[in-house]
């Protein structure tokens, strides 16, 4: 079985420079420094070839598999390059099992979750999603901790022959394509709200504790923000 890891990372000069290099940071603090230490699996980054930080970002993700985009698109539109690149050719011949997990550029993993989803997915033989559907989201120093039964931080495994990739489809569609399974419901996953963030749910609902920052292995201190009580809904989550 072969196990990857997919991100997204493409910003192109419509981008504020500023921004984008805030968006750099929270990759390194987040993202890169959850799977560091992290052993078993292929990193495919998609990136921008009109990024003005390409080279800064290629250092950040060494030893990933690059490809790469060119499409025109508004800040507001460079989630969706994503699901017109050309992960199926970075990943190659699919004679065996391949288990695929998303992760965007600024969110985060538990430690445990790479083995945990090799583990799992190395017993099955027909196409599944493999679900952690708890997880925690920060934004302004603050946590809420969501249950989300389609979120984007989760692994799509295919048997040999199958060639479908986990950006061949949005996240809240995974019943769609696939049987879901839940596979561990520990806090699996941290969903990192910022000032940069594309999309939004921008809520906490308590303050940061020593407790939730041993969940993950991140740099924390790039979450500088106090934490409010102003929040636009109720914070705890239930997605289906």
């Amino acid at each position: 079985m072969r196990q990857y890891v997919l991100t997204r990372s493409a910003y192109n000069r419509e981008w504020d420079l500023e921004a984008n290099r805030r968006r750099l940071a929270m990759s390194k603090a987040m993202t890169i420094s959850s799977l560091a230490r992290q052993r078993g699996f292929e990193w495919i980054v998609l990136l921008h070839r009109d990024d003005p930080l390409i080279e800064e970002r290629r250092r950040a993700f060494a030893g990933a598999t690059f490809i790469y985009t060119d499409l025109d698109g508004s800040p507001s539109d460079v989630a969706w390059l994503a699901y017109g690149a050309d992960w199926r050719r970075a990943i190659g011949g699919r004679d065996g099992t391949i288990a695929m997990t998303r992760l965007d550029d600024d969110d985060a993993l538990a430690p445990w979750i790479m083995e945990r989803t090799r583990e799992v997915a190395a017993k099955i033989d027909r196409r599944t999603i493999l679900m952690c559907p708890n997880g925690i989201r920060v934004w302004q120093g603050g946590y809420a901790a969501v249950r989300h039964h389609s979120n984007a931080m989760h692994t799509l495994v295919t048997p040999p022959g199958d060639t479908l990739t986990v950006y061949d489809y949005g996240h809240r569609d995974v019943r769609r394509v696939a049987t879901v399974r839940n596979m561990d419901f520990r806090v699996g996953w941290l969903w990192v709200r910022h000032p940069d963030t594309i999309s939004g749910w921008r809520t906490s609902d308590q303050p940061l504790t020593p407790e939730i920052r041993s969940l993950f292995e991140v740099d924390w201190s790039v979450l500088k923000q106090p934490f409010t009580q102003e929040r636009l809904r109720p914070a705890g989550h239930v997605f289906r």
